[in-house]
């Protein structure tokens, strides 16, 4: 494995958008407050004794209740009257129908990173919370492995490693491991297995009725279909079946270069990334750096461009995550922030549009230094099996892109820098927009999506993928209850 790190890739930062003092601000308060302290009664009442022997319910007065509401980003965050701590399926069943009888709005929460604007749409919610069906189960025959719907990526990873068996996860490991499956999902062992959500074998998804159904290519596969691409408006899966594979027992390990470069080389760098991006091994990667397991090998063109720093050795899975600041002590893991995302799928790099990234970072960084901690971050995954499923088969739309870039925006909450930052991060990726193979056609990540993206932009521009996905929604979810992760309608 290897990494390139450019000055370009290195930044980081976040806002938060707060509205000032008001009365109407202060009434909303007050609302939830009340409405908080009905709910509180009710479910003591009428769902605990529904709930399993370890299900828990919070509220409001809860010690513990700050904690478990608390999210990656708090930048127009739902706001919580109570969260149900769910431990079967049955408790969710149980939750949802709780929460419709009383048309009270609700959100399933594992890893807390959901970080789109229509979150903030779920107000006085109750919060579905998954963290304890964390289980990961390998199969008598290795070949697959049952994942509770609250594990996370370190959860899988882990466990997975420590039977000598590895997937196609997410990287940042305090995550959940479902809600980037459910939106095709990204990872390091794409390039030789597929997307995460091409390594679904079933799963059992709750609807937002509250019934619990399976979810194959021979058991509602239409709604099969939906779940890998478009899943958050679709229901809440409790449990997935997953393909597995061996870890090759000679190469437990990767092995990594990092590259540091100054400014300067910038279009060296790039102009050799497009480069060697045409012979692109299945198991090397491109993300924010380079890696692969043959480091000195693939990574020999580097060292032909002069760098700052260059550091190279082997390291595991989780070792990997700290070097990529995505471990769970890292900053691709700390809550209570906020944070915008720019999204923008590619084919290759405009070399000159880079420039242009680079000099608008670097001069926005001196306007505004509150943003200073922001990060542009270029994830150059390989595509061969993502490219080899046929793209109809699955909700996902942008296998044929090679790139994924995004400008994440982060820094402590103040309003006065709400529009600077917003303006910053649109500004990056209309640069790259402009100079792309089709420039009034964005291709927006959907786990990464600001929230404001044209649904053709999230889902496709081809025009049957947005009625499928329209058509199925009105079947499986008529009345829009799942309308809180970047919503179909």
């Amino acid at each position: 494995m290897e990494y390139i790190n450019s000055a370009v890739n290195n930044t980081w930062a976040r806002p938060g958008r707060f509205p000032a003092p008001s009365v109407i601000t202060k009434f909303c308060v007050l609302a939830s407050l009340f409405i908080g302290q009905t709910m509180s009664l009710k479910l003591t009442d009428d769902l605990k004794p529904h709930l399993s022997a370890k299900a828990k319910v919070y509220i409001p007065s809860d010690e513990e209740f700050p904690a478990l509401v608390s999210r990656w980003r708090e930048y127009h965050a739902p706001t919580v009257a109570a969260l149900v701590q769910v431990e079967t399926e049955k408790d969710i069943q149980e939750s949802i129908r709780y929460a419709n009888k009383h048309n009270v709005a609700f959100f399933g929460r594992a890893g807390g990173h959901g970080a789109t604007e229509a979150m903030g749409l779920a107000q006085n919610a109750l919060q579905i919370d998954f963290r304890k069906m964390n289980y990961v189960k390998i199969a008598p025959d290795g070949k697959s492995a049952k994942i509770g719907g609250g594990a996370t990526v370190k959860d899988v990873v882990d466990t997975l490693e420590a039977q000598g068996k590895r997937t196609v996860t997410g990287i940042c490991e305090c995550v959940g491991f479902s809600a980037p499956a459910l939106g095709g999902g990204h990872g390091w062992l794409q390039g030789e297995y597929g997307l995460t959500a091409d390594q679904v074998i079933s799963a059992r998804l709750v609807l937002p009725n509250g019934d619990a159904v399976t979810v194959s290519e021979d058991e509602n596969p239409d709604l099969f279909w939906a779940i890998r691409g478009a899943g958050h408006n679709f229901g809440f899966v409790s449990e997935w079946t997953y393909r597995i594979y061996d870890r090759n027992p000679e190469a437990p390990k990767w092995s990594y270069e990092i590259f540091i470069f100054s400014g300067d080389k910038l279009e060296a760098l790039y102009t050799l990334h497009n480069e060697m991006q045409k012979s692109q091994p299945a198991h090397a990667i491109h993300w924010s750096y380079i890696l692969r397991a043959e480091a000195r090998e693939y990574a020999k063109p580097l060292h032909d461009i002069e760098a700052i720093d260059i550091q190279s050795g082997v390291a595991t899975t989780h070792e990997l995550a700290a070097l990529t600041f995505q471990d769970v002590d890292g900053p691709g893991c700390a809550y209570g922030l906020t944070s915008l995302r720019y999204p923008i799928g590619l084919k290759s790099f405009n070399v000159p549009a880079v420039r242009k990234v680079y000099d608008y970072i670097d001069k926005s960084f001196q306007e505004i230094p509150e943003i200073a901690g922001s990060f542009f971050l270029l994830e150059g995954y390989p595509t061969q099996a993502v490219q080899a499923v046929d793209e109809k088969s699955t909700a996902f739309p942008h296998r044929s892109d090679e790139i994924l870039v995004t400008s994440y925006v982060q820094y402590q909450p103040d309003p006065r820098i709400d529009p600077l930052a917003d303006n910053y991060g649109r500004t990056l990726r209309n640069i790259l927009l402009e100079a792309s193979d089709a420039p009034t056609q964005l291709r927006a990540y959907v786990n990464y999506a600001h929230g404001d993206e044209d649904l053709r932009e999230v889902y496709g521009w081809e025009p049957w993928r947005l009625e499928k996905l329209k058509e199925l929604k009105a079947k499986w979810d008529p009345k829009n209850k799942m309308k809180y992760y970047m919503p179909i309608v």
